[in-house]
């Protein structure tokens, strides 16, 4: 079994990168990292490719750069804010770590998004396919298609294609329904909607989207890549042949809705 760390690169995390190197036997690490502990260091890309599973340390921000460069599992240790995607905090980062050597854990699933621009695949998402306007204040007319056939002109500022992990990121924030991240569809939420009737949409992940506009947008994959989107352009969606990995030590999905994500009310007592 060959471990591989990634950090982000600020002190708490080498800090805690540090004590996870130290109780693996022989780990992969990020070049960041490894300038910190004075070791020798790989790109993000060769320990996705050369890591067994991968211990990443960081936010939502840094796993799911990971996640762009690997299929294998991660196991994730927030050290950023909210950190809804990772599996445990700082604080229980080693005793986590040490169940996980132990055996004391199991492998989660979950789907990617494919795009294609014009024919041409982009790199897979884990969380959305954000479209939105070039220009702030202008209207932008979407044209979606689903399986072929056009489904609706929305007009607004674009419009979000979130798998089911990513109902809880940029998704949630415009609007969109929580899903449970272990099913396999998709989200679609126009941003900004002229129209109130435009609600998100829920369908089955085996259905192929396409995504037209009228004025020159832009694409981003899970925040990180960002694209050109001109008029006469065509988007492609479909659910991606790789999917992403995550070490779990236990189901905790719905409680940590309850802990992340509630303005939770005094309890009764």
């Amino acid at each position: 079994m060959k471990w591989g760390i990634i950090c982000k690169p600020d002190e708490k995390s080498f800090r805690i990168g540090k004590e996870i190197y130290e109780l693996l036997d022989d780990a992969i690490i990020e070049k960041k990292l490894a300038e910190y502990l004075g070791k020798d260091g790989h790109t993000i890309e060769e320990v996705g490719k050369i890591a067994d599973k991968i211990v990443v340390i960081g936010g939502d921000g840094t796993i799911l750069l990971t996640l762009q460069h690997t299929t294998n599992p991660i196991f994730s240790i927030n050290t950023g804010r909210i950190g809804f995607l990772a599996e445990i905090d700082a604080s229980n980062a080693i005793n986590g770590m040490k169940k996980v050597l132990e055996g004391e854990y199991f492998v989660e699933e979950r789907i990617k998004i494919a795009s294609y621009l014009n024919g041409s695949r982009l790199e897979d998402a884990a969380n959305e396919v954000a479209l939105h306007i070039s220009n702030i204040g202008k209207l932008l007319m979407t044209k979606l298609y689903i399986d072929g056939e056009l489904a609706e002109n929305i007009y607004g500022d674009g419009m979000i294609i979130a798998t089911p992990m990513g109902s809880t990121s940029y998704a949630l924030s415009v609007g969109g329904p929580i899903v449970d991240p272990t099913l396999h569809v998709f989200v679609v939420a126009p941003l900004a909607p002229f129209r109130h009737i435009a609600s998100p949409l829920v369908m089955p992940a085996d259905k192929k989207i396409g995504i037209g506009v009228d004025k020159p947008s832009k694409i981003a994959i899970d925040g990180i890549g960002e694209y050109d989107f001109q008029a006469g352009d065509m988007l492609e969606i479909e659910k991606s042949k790789n999917v992403a990995r995550f070490v779990k030590l236990k189901n905790t999905f719905y409680s940590r809705l309850y802990k992340k994500l509630s303005f939770r009310m005094p309890e009764i007592k």
